[in-house]
Parts: structure tokens; sequence; C-alpha cells
């Protein structure tokens, strides 16, 4: 059932995510669309600190701009994204007769909050996220951001047709996964963009079931996609965190000491119409390093963020992507941060016509340990080479309490000669597992002496983004270095 109601506020909540500048290049703000029927979503984004209940259009009121507003629909899943204005003015241009959820990132691209299309009631248990469209333009007037980034309303009467098929479960008003992006466990109904009905579309939301447990570590979480043309996007933040036994950042970093694997994979069918995937996002992109299969060259300067077509030659043509490395002498978790968005412009020609889609995927976890104290025969195990152990060693090391179901694994290569000898070999601890088993053998298959091992251990979650600590050597011998 959908009906007509006199909409006396619009407000926002802050969340806070999961417990946890300049750019070379952005997407259109808006993706186009092959509907020919369309009109337009204006307002302008304002904060304030005065009462909610008492609030009067200018009064304190201060443009919020660069802030960037994302919107779906609700039949074809299709994002739209505008940026604020100075003035703080917004407008999107959308197919008509369809419904949309909007959701709001900051300047620094990090998810802040759903828009909630109702009349505040700090008393409501279930509120309504979709506006649905017709054929006439809709002026969302003055929307008011509350200086707590907390919760935000309209400063003048608005009237507007809400979809009462996209009604979110609320506390206190508020939508119920707004305070924690998602990860508040509950369902409360759903629809097609927000399966749990907690306010959070898919794509914004840490955990899209309801059930507590983080989409990255969810068997039954499924990739969320808007592009007609892409199935899903992949960012496999593959953060190897190359510490030492005690979890610190040795004093020599290695090249790839963050690496981070990025790519949209495109339909068989279509995989001959896409022309171009470009990436937009936080800062710290163009801060980043890549190096497509021996292209060593910048990120912030490669074909303006755009990503490269089998960008590692071994897939057919239906991955655009790139492989991005860091040297940063922090952790990864000081780079990237729960909430960051990344948003993905999608360019496909189909019947002569060109198209241009946009997609995003929100980080919803990080690393923020690696497996610690690690002890080799029982001993304390430190980045330096470790000799005189016996043929047999027990590598244990403490599991990460904060990510229950992560798969552990001791990973190295066997030294020959001074060097890493043939393919990485993995001895699988299992889930949640603190310890393994390391028998050191005398030669390999070819018969050349193994003087030592070079180890890693590493902590997995399900979508194999990992992090490791290690870089040190052990042998059985005081000789082997």
């Amino acid at each position: 059932m959908r009906g007509t109601i006199r909409l006396l506020a619009i407000f926002l909540v802050v969340a806070v995510l999961c417990g946890c500048g300049q750019k070379s290049s952005s997407p259109t703000d808006e993706g186009s669309d092959p509907s020919s029927t369309t009109l337009s979503i204006n307002g302008t984004l304002t904060s304030g600190s005065a009462e909610l209940t008492a609030r009067a259009k200018g009064t304190g009121l201060n443009a919020v701009s660069g802030y960037r507003i994302v919107a779906q629909a609700l039949a074809t899943r299709r994002l739209y994204l505008v940026t604020t204005g100075t003035d703080g003015t917004f407008a999107f241009t959308v197919p008509d007769h369809d419904s949309y959820s909007f959701h709001i990132l900051d300047d620094s691209y990090h998810y802040v909050a759903p828009i909630v299309v109702a009349q505040y009631d700090p008393e409501a248990n279930q509120v309504p996220v979709g506006l649905e469209t017709v054929d006439d333009d809709i002026d969302l007037g003055e929307v008011v951001l509350d200086e707590t980034d907390t919760v935000a309303v309209l400063a003048v009467d608005t009237t507007i047709t809400v979809d009462e098929t996209m009604i979110a479960g609320a506390i206190g008003g508020i939508p119920a996964g707004a305070s924690s992006q998602g990860t508040r466990t509950g369902s409360y109904g759903g629809n097609a963009v927000d399966s749990d009905g907690d306010g959070i579309i898919n794509i914004m939301d840490s955990d899209d079931d309801g059930d507590g447990i983080i989409d990255e570590f969810d068997s039954d979480w499924q990739p969320e996609f808007s592009s007609a043309v892409v199935s899903n996007i992949n960012l496999f933040v593959n953060f190897n965190n190359r510490l030492d036994a005690s979890g610190d950042i040795p004093a020599a970093l290695e090249d790839d000491q963050y690496i981070i694997t990025v790519e949209a994979v495109i339909k068989y069918e279509d995989q001959d119409k896409v022309t171009q995937v470009a990436v937009d996002g936080p800062a710290y992109l163009a801060q980043f390093e890549f190096d497509p299969v021996g292209l060593a060259t910048n990120w912030a300067g490669y074909n303006e963020q755009h990503l490269i077509k089998n960008y590692m030659n071994i897939f057919s043509d239906e991955r655009w992507g790139v492989q991005l490395t860091g040297t940063a002498a922090y952790h990864i978790w000081d780079v990237l941060t729960c909430g960051d968005v990344w948003l993905f412009e999608v360019t496909y020609t189909e019947n002569a016509v060109t198209y241009t889609e946009l997609m995003a995927k929100k980080i919803n976890f990080v690393f923020e340990e690696t497996p610690a104290n690690v002890t080799i025969d029982g001993h304390a195990w430190t980045s330096a080479t470790m000799t005189d152990l016996p043929d047999t060693v027990v590598i244990k090391w403490d599991i990460i309490d904060a990510y229950p179901q992560m798969n552990y694994d001791v990973t190295g290569w066997p030294i020959v000669d001074g060097e890493q000898y043939g393919e990485m070999f993995y001895l699988n601890a299992g889930l949640d597992a603190d310890s393994v088993v390391l028998v050191m053998a005398d030669t390999i298959a070819t018969g050349d002496d193994i003087e030592g091992y070079d180890l890693a251990v590493v902590a997995s979650n399900p979508n194999n983004d990992n992090a490791k600590t290690g870089g040190g050597r052990i042998s059985t011998s005081s000789a082997s270095q």
C-alpha cells in the first residue's frame, strides 16, 4: 500500500561503524539512465543547533557542502549520486515511476546516515525510508543536519509521496541499523534493496540479513550490485601487514606492505560492451602505487584512476581491476576505515547508445590486529633468524578474539642457497586454531639441501582478506642464514 503524507521532517542519523583531499578524478555526479522519462529531486543540506521540535527556517543554519547523497531505486536497484554545492544545494535527475532511498556520505567518502522520509517521532518503532515518484519534480526543501550529526529535519513543510512498502524498523524513531551501520541484530521486514529492513540499503549495510555476522564472515551473504552489466564489485583488502611477532611494524618495510586488489566483474554476455571502469573515493586512493603486470606507475596519474581491463592477464574479458600497494609506515587500519565507500563508474555501449552506471562498495571490515605473541618450539619469535631448532617444531600464536571464525595458516618457503626456493607452502591450522606443527626436511625433491624456512602466520576471513605476522627465518642449524 502506498499513500501521500504531509512531510514535516526528514532526519538523518550518523552511523558509528562496526567498532572500529584532493582526488585526481571522480565519477559523474549522477549516473545516466536508459530511461527517457525523468524528473528532478532537489533540496538543500544545511546544519544547525536548534532543537528539532523548534527548528525555524534560516535560524543559525550553515550550508553543508561537499557531502554526497546517494539514491538507490527500488525497482532497478540503480544508484544515483550528487554532491552538495557550496550553498548546500543538490539535485538528482532520476527516472520517474520508481521509489528511492537516500543515504549520505561525508566529504571524505565515509558513510554517514540514511535519510528517513517521515515526520520525526522519537517514539516511532517504524519509519518509511522510500520516496515514491510519479510524474512531477520533487522539492525536498531544506534538510537540516543537527550539529551532533545525529539527526536532520526539513525547515519547511513539504508534500511528498511515501512508498509504504519501504518501511524500516526503528528504535526511538531512528532506523534500527543506523547507529551501527547495519550490524544491529534483527530483521524488521525488508525489501529488494534493504533485506533486513533496518533502514540501511544492502550496499551500505555491514550485515545485510541482520543475523549479527558482518557480510565478510557470513556464508549466506551475496554480493550486491546495481549495474546491468556488472555482476559484482570485489574489493580484496589483502592487508599483508608484515608485522613482527609482537605485532609491531618492522624497521624495514617491504614494497608490498599493503596490498588491495580491486575489480569489477563483468557479466559474460556483456563483456564486450564495457568500455571503461573508473573508481573514486577517499583521498588515500591517490596515495597508493600500483603495478599492473609490470607497468609500474602512480595510481593517481594513471588514466585518471581508471581500472584496467584484464589487469592480471590471466582472466577472460570479464574483469576490470588493479592491484594497489602501499608502504606507509603505519598500520593499514590507519589508512582504511570501516565505513569508507568506494564509488565505481561503469561505462558501456548498447545498441549504439552509451550509458554510465554507478556502483558502490563500502568497507565493512578492516583487520585491526594480527596474530601476535608467536612462539616457535616454546621460544618467543621475533623477525630475526632463529637457529638450532629441532626437526619438528610447534608454531603457536594468539588468535584474534575480535573476529571469530578466522582461518589460520602458516605460510613459508624453503631456503636453498640463501634464497627462497619454489612455491609458497601452506600449513592450514584451521578455524580459530592457535598452533600448527612444522616438520623441517633436509632436502627438497631435486635433492638440494634446505637451509631453513621463511615463515609468516596468516589470519584470513572467509573472503580471503588476510593479515600476516612474520618475515622471520628458522633453521635447525646455527650455520644457516
